[in-house]
């Protein structure tokens, strides 16, 4: 299945602006299903994403589809940079993420504004480090996307990727298979506002490209993958690649 054409709603409009309206819709309850469709773990692969940056102590860090402003925030505790900006085409979801960065006393750092990857109003050379979590499936223009991050970023900076994946061990998978296809969806029915959402969130995670097949795309934009590491059996893909 191709990632372009995972979509929430239909076919016809473009992706980014349903994506949109998807997390303005569902940006109440994202932080919760996030937290079923990583069985809880979510938390701990954040900190494990961002300590992979810990020995080039980056100061000026930019944090791509940031929803709730979860990885924003925890960069303070694991990296004590200078400033973290925070972008996301949700304005709904960033509304969360601007409560919860001014109840952890970090608004004079951190900067949350609606913006599109694939189109970015940074200066070139403008961070150190670029992260995102869970988020780059969401792309709509994937290689466009990489190659404005490849531009906001400094010569030799990082970009660390965390992102939900399918594991590829035959038994692990059916397993997978299954946990996706009975409790998430008692989940959805449990509390979402917009069922197609979550449909479109476990879709996309196993239609987007994962592992070696990832690397190269990462490559053919110029990036240097430095560490592939999987959780979980498979589960979730952390990736670390340098700005060539």
């Amino acid at each position: 299945m191709d990632i372009n054409n995972v979509k929430p709603y239909n076919q016809e409009e473009e992706k980014t602006r349903q994506l949109n309206r998807m997390f303005n819709t569902i940006s109440r309850q994202y932080d919760k299903f996030n937290d079923i469709m990583s069985m809880g773990l979510a938390r701990r692969w954040r900190k494990k994403a961002l300590l992979t940056l810990k020995d080039y102590n980056p100061e000026n860090i930019l944090d791509i589809a940031a929803g709730t402003a979860d990885i924003c925030i925890k960069s303070f505790e694991y990296l004590r940079p200078r400033n973290v900006t925070g972008i996301d085409i949700s304005e709904k979801m960033l509304e969360i993420g601007k409560k919860k960065v001014a109840q952890a006393g970090l608004s004079d750092r951190v900067t949350l504004r609606v913006e599109d990857v694939s189109s970015m109003s940074f200066a070139d050379q403008s961070f150190d480090a670029a992260t995102t979590s869970f988020g780059i499936r969401n792309f709509e223009k994937l290689d466009q996307s990489l190659l404005e991050i490849h531009r906001v970023l400094k010569p030799h900076g990082k970009f660390v990727i965390l992102e939900m994946s399918e594991p590829q061990t035959p038994v692990i998978k059916q397993g997978y298979l299954l946990y996706t296809k009975t409790l998430i969806p008692f989940a959805v029915r449990t509390f979402a506002n917009d069922p197609k959402a979550y449909s479109y969130l476990t879709n996309s995670m196993s239609a987007f490209p994962q592992g070696k097949v990832f690397i190269d795309i990462l490559k053919k934009n110029g990036f240097n993958c430095l560490k592939y590491k999987t959780f979980f059996l498979g589960v979730c893909s952390l990736y670390l690649a340098e700005k060539e």
